[in-house]
């Protein structure tokens, strides 16, 4: 696949394609291509003022694959420190929202130190395997990333860690920032380490938050991920990022967990659920209404 996630439609308007669209339901989106979008454009405003620290994006309900419009505010204005928020609004609503922390950098502030107990694993060889089966073979998202399971994944419950690399833009025309290209398969971590079978239960991630002390240098981004669960449907998944260096931040996801409803029922939903949240990753959800998100109007 070479298309990108979005093409812009407009001044502050973007048309998502295949690419962005979530395994659950063609007509929804992952949660992974917006939420790039999002922090995209707040870089944008933010440029020559320091680096994102962190972001917070939150899923404000089912997000339609259709054209949206991103509007970026200041909600504290500062010298060192800043706080940025953009919404994507789709149909006159807003279907989420990313706010960031930005700081000054100062070369001779501090020392580089990073902690991590082992070596970092290498990229595995490609493998002509799908990186995700049981999924529908005509879902584009996965074709627009290369993934590399170190181990995990693929429909195997408890933690996960891959390499990924992205493989197309986030807009047409415009090359994606690394903090984009994390913000694409960021999403996915839940997906990707859930402890509990997909087709009988939903994982809803209602945010993505982002703790980063450096933005990934190079191509390839390591998720580690490990979902905790409560026992009484609430969950986390922590993830660490890295790239070949070393680490680079932390990644969590706050998750809503619930039996499905029905027997038989697709995996999905946040999207309704696993794919925004995830599936690996994502937001959408089948044609049944999510018990979290709204669904898009019709």
């Amino acid at each position: 696949m070479s298309e990108p996630f979005y093409h812009r439609a407009g001044p502050a308007a973007f048309e998502p394609t295949r690419a962005a669209e979530s395994p659950w339901d063609q007509s929804l989106q992952h949660g992974g291509p917006p939420s790039a979008l999002l922090l995209g454009e707040i870089e944008k405003a933010v440029a020559g003022h320091g680096r994102i620290t962190a972001a917070q994006i939150d899923f404000l309900g089912a997000i339609p694959r259709e054209t949206g419009e991103v509007t970026v505010r200041t909600l504290r204005p500062g010298r060192r420190v800043r706080l940025d928020a953009a919404t994507l609004t789709i149909r006159g609503r807003a279907v989420a929202e990313a706010r960031c922390w930005t700081m000054t950098t100062n070369a001779d502030a501090d020392k580089r130190v990073e902690h991590r107990t082992s070596p970092l694993p290498a990229v595995p060889a490609a493998t002509p395997d799908p990186p995700f089966r049981g999924f529908p073979p005509a879902w584009h998202y996965p074709d627009a990333i290369e993934w590399r399971f170190v181990h995990g994944g693929s429909g195997q419950p408890g933690p996960a860690a891959v390499w990924t690399r992205v493989r197309v833009p986030v807009v047409g025309g415009e090359a994606a920032t690394p903090l984009q290209r994390l913000a694409v398969v960021a999403d996915s971590a839940n997906g990707i380490s859930s402890e509990l079978a997909l087709d009988r239960f939903l994982f809803v991630p209602t945010a993505l938050q982002l703790s980063l002390h450096r933005y990934p240098v190079g191509d390839w981004i390591l998720l580690d991920a490990r979902t905790s669960l409560s026992g009484d449907g609430i969950g986390t998944t922590l993830t660490a990022l890295h790239d070949a260096s070393g680490t680079i931040g932390t990644a969590t996801q706050p998750l809503l967990v619930q039996p499905r409803e029905r027997a038989g029922q697709q995996a999905g939903h946040r999207e309704e659920t696993f794919a925004a949240t995830g599936g690996p990753g994502s937001r959408s959800g089948s044609p049944r209404k999510d018990p979290y998100r709204p669904a898009p109007a019709k």
